[in-house]
């Protein structure tokens, strides 16, 4: 992987801004363009997903990281991608590498022990409550007012991203 001179924003503003939770404290991100559907995708090595496209172009296309990207090749909306842009989310740092080299590093942070789930067992009763409420969450469908309200939350985040990258940049 090659490190890459761009400013990588403290916690958690970028992972916010291209829609990441880090629910698994999670070390490495990746981050790259998909044209089956546009989007931009986020994958931390165990989940990968269709993240927030508006961060992500807000990130990329900054006049302090994108000078750094030119020569790489993150995908667009005509052809796949063939590097991962990688956010170590720990010592806040970025690197780029072909995209089979970071699938197979970012699944190794998964191997670690401290990094794997804890299985555990439930009784009958609390498997049943455990649907329950799985049931609850997938059964709730959410109303016009609560997309607005993640939409103008999401146009916060980016918002607050651009902020701080402009403020890296010296005054031209």
């Amino acid at each position: 992987m090659i490190q890459l001179k761009i400013p990588v924003p403290p916690a958690p503003l970028l992972e916010q801004a291209v829609g990441y939770r880090n629910y698994r404290d999670a070390h490495y991100i990746a981050l790259w363009w998909e044209p089956c559907g546009d989007e931009a995708m986020v994958s931390d090595g165990l989940v990968t997903f269709t993240g927030l496209w508006p961060g992500y172009l807000a990130y990329v296309q900054h006049k302090s990281v994108h000078p750094h990207l030119t020569e790489f090749n993150l995908g667009s909306s005509e052809c796949p991608a063939d590097h991962h842009l990688v956010i170590d989310l720990v010592e806040r740092q970025a690197f780029i590498a072909p995209c089979k080299v970071v699938d197979r590093f970012q699944a190794t942070q998964w191997k670690q022990g401290e990094k794997q789930e804890k299985h555990f067992i439930l009784s009958s009763e609390e498997m049943e409550k455990w649907v329950e409420e799985l049931e609850q969450q997938l059964l709730h469908l959410p109303s016009m007012d609560e997309l607005m309200l993640q939409i103008a939350e999401d146009e916060k985040r980016v918002a607050a991203l651009e902020h701080w990258l402009d403020g890296q940049t010296p005054n031209s």
